[in-house]
């Protein structure tokens, strides 16, 4: 139960967590079942500042007080349920492009619960990190479809 801004920081980061979690495992199928060489070389790119954020994401479970676990986001799951319907790289680049919205959405609450909770930087610094990384992601794999 939600009975506060930590509480809501806590789950939230634990839907963030997961869906790291998730897009690690994702990647490799999604590289393999992609057709177009640039499609493969962004999904094999993703994979190693994919593992970076899970780390970074362990640590802030430590720095709230929380213990660390992953927490299944209906968003996410709705996504793999369309995905799963539908093929073709553009498809999976739509689906990605998609994903990297959730999680730049979940890093801007995060962010903002974070400042409003005064949080200090060494929980604000590795989400502002994240996002950034996210909105780059975003960027590469919107010139993919352009």
């Amino acid at each position: 139960m939600i009975e506060s801004e930590r509480d809501l920081f806590v789950r939230e980061l634990r839907e963030l967590y997961h869906l790291e979690q998730e897009l690690e495992e994702l990647r490799s199928s999604l590289a393999e079942s992609a057709t177009d060489e640039d499609v493969v070389e962004y999904y094999m790119a993703h994979s190693e500042s994919t593992g970076e954020q899970i780390g970074r994401l362990e640590t802030l479970f430590e720095a709230v007080e929380a213990e660390p676990g992953a927490l299944e986001s209906a968003a996410l799951e709705g996504l793999c349920e369309d995905r799963q319907e539908l093929v073709g790289d553009l498809v999976e680049t739509e689906f990605w492009r998609a994903i990297e919205r959730l999680e730049i959405t979940k890093l801007e609450t995060l962010l903002t619960l974070a400042d409003r909770m005064d949080l200090p930087a060494e929980v604000v610094d590795p989400l502002g990190q994240t996002k950034i990384e996210a909105a780059d992601g975003l960027e590469r794999v919107q010139a993919l479809t352009s």
